[in-house]
């Protein structure tokens, strides 16, 4: 009997240190599921299986703005605010073939911002070959046609987008930015557009 007392207040410590490291290995798996997202104040146009609006999300502040194609479990998101997530992170084991291979689900919003120019959007514009003439204010001018999808009617423009150079005999789809002007003039439009990205230039 004194000898399996021996041998098991010898091997006490032993269970000991092994049950303190699984612990610890165990901690150190949970925390390596967890990851810090910053989420940007605006979707972006993004294309999964069909087009659709990701979120824009890095982990470091240094980082480009990367698509996010999956949801955050738990998260409701409002445009014109920057968040700071604790998200954690699961592997699905089968995904169906147009969805995300890992689960996000939020653990802790740690911060909500307001930013600066919260009333700006983003939309994708497809530019006529030909301007027309139009009216503005007091005078007459030469308007671009625009609409948002091949299926609208052309609708005269009466603004100009800030950084695209237009040539007349080309279609364009681009991608333009979109921000209120708190104190338009009267003859003025109230929205100012800025070029993000020309997608596409065709001759007509």
């Amino acid at each position: 009997m004194k000898s399996i007392a021996t041998v098991l207040k010898g091997a006490a410590p032993a269970l000991a240190l092994f049950a303190m490291t699984q612990c610890t290995t165990t901690a150190g798996a949970s925390a390596a599921d967890e990851k810090t997202f910053i989420v940007g104040a605006q979707t972006e146009d993004c294309t999964g299986v069909a087009p659709m609006k990701c979120l824009q999300v890095k982990e470091k502040n240094s980082e480009s703005w990367t698509h996010l194609y999956s949801n955050i479990e738990g998260f409701t998101y409002e445009p014109g605010y920057e968040y700071v997530l604790k998200v954690k992170t699961e592997k699905i084991a089968n995904p169906p073939a147009d969805g995300s291979s890992i689960k996000y689900t939020l653990v802790k919003q740690v911060s909500k911002t307001k930013k600066e120019g919260a009333d700006a959007g983003q939309k994708t514009l497809i530019i006529g070959s030909q301007t027309v003439d139009c009216s503005a204010g007091a005078g007459r001018m030469k308007c671009l046609q625009v609409k948002e999808n091949a299926s609208d009617s052309w609708t005269h423009f009466y603004s100009n987008i800030e950084g695209f150079d237009y040539e007349p005999g080309y279609e364009y789809v681009v991608q333009v930015k979109t921000e209120k002007i708190a104190n338009p003039p009267a003859d003025a439009s109230s929205i100012k557009y800025t070029l993000i990205k020309q997608v596409s230039k065709t001759k007509k």
